[in-house]
Parts: structure tokens; C-alpha cells; sequence
């Protein structure tokens, strides 16, 4: 039986279920907006299977807390959950993301996104918990227009 995955905005109903996976990915949560106002996740058979987000500086976002969750992976489930994002964050007058990972640098840089040097990312960006201890200083910063 195929089911379907339902891609949605995330509401403040599901943060608790939101902290819980990413956790499981040992991703930061204790900076999490609790509206979860920029984030959109994957539903399947009821269940949240996938969650990604961004938190917005001005015209700059930073794109963040993005996992599927193991068994899920390499079906489209975070190809979808990006352009969802970027169709939003135009909307919503970003235009440029910025990201920091230490897992996924290949994955971004085959959608567009390209490594930075933390002192080309914008002093408003900077200011983020992600940027003040949540993220290793070691970690891949990334950027891509939008």
C-alpha cells in the first residue's frame, strides 16, 4: 500500500512533535520559535516524518533544523520541503538564505547553495543563536540567492 506524504505549513501544534525529531538528529531546539512560523513539514500516515525551516532577518533568512527521518531519506521528502521553503521565503521578501551544517554540504550545494566564510554572512544573520554556540564554529556555512 503506497501512502501519500502531505507537505504543510507547520503550526504551533506541532512543535512539540517538531523538537522531538529533531532532537533525534541531534539538531538545537532550545532556540526553536514555539509559532513555528516559517516552517513546513512532511506528514505521512498521520505521522511527522520531516521538518524544515527558516528563521527570518530582514531580507536574509536563515535555513534551518532541516531532517527526514531515517527510512525516509532519498525518496524527495527534503528536495520538496526546500522549494516549498523558497517559494515561501520569496514571498515573504527573502532574498538570500543562509545555512550552517556539518552533514549536509553535498546535499546543498547540488540545490544552489555555495560555502561562505562566517564574515560574509550579514551582522543580523550573525546575531542568531545557530551562529552563537548552537552551531560548532567548525560547521559549513553555506548562502544562495533566492
Amino acid at each position: 500500500m503506497n501512502t501519500t506524504i502531505d507537505i504543510q505549513k507547520a503550526s504551533k501544534n506541532d512543535f512539540g512533535k517538531a523538537c522531538t525529531l529533531l532532537r533525534e538528529a541531534n539538531l538545537p531546539t532550545r532556540d526553536l520559535n514555539p509559532l513555528l512560523e516559517h516552517f513546513f513539514i512532511a506528514i505521512e500516515d498521520n505521522k511527522m516524518i520531516a521538518v524544515m525551516g527558516m528563521d527570518k532577518y530582514g531580507k536574509n533568512g536563515l535555513l534551518r533544523s532541516a531532517i527526514v527521518k531515517t527510512g525516509h531519506r532519498g525518496s524527495g521528502i527534503a528536495s520538496a520541503l526546500l522549494n516549498q521553503l523558497h517559494e515561501y521565503a520569496k514571498q515573504q521578501e527573502v532574498s538570500t538564505l543562509y545555512l550552517i551544517t556539518n552533514t549536509a554540504e553535498k546535499y546543498f550545494e547540488k540545490r544552489g547553495f555555495h560555502k561562505i566564510s562566517r564574515d560574509k554572512v550579514p551582522e543580523t544573520v550573525l546575531q542568531s543563536k545557530e551562529f552563537n554556540g548552537l552551531c560548532p564554529s567548525s560547521s559549513v556555512i553555506m548562502t544562495r540567492e533566492l
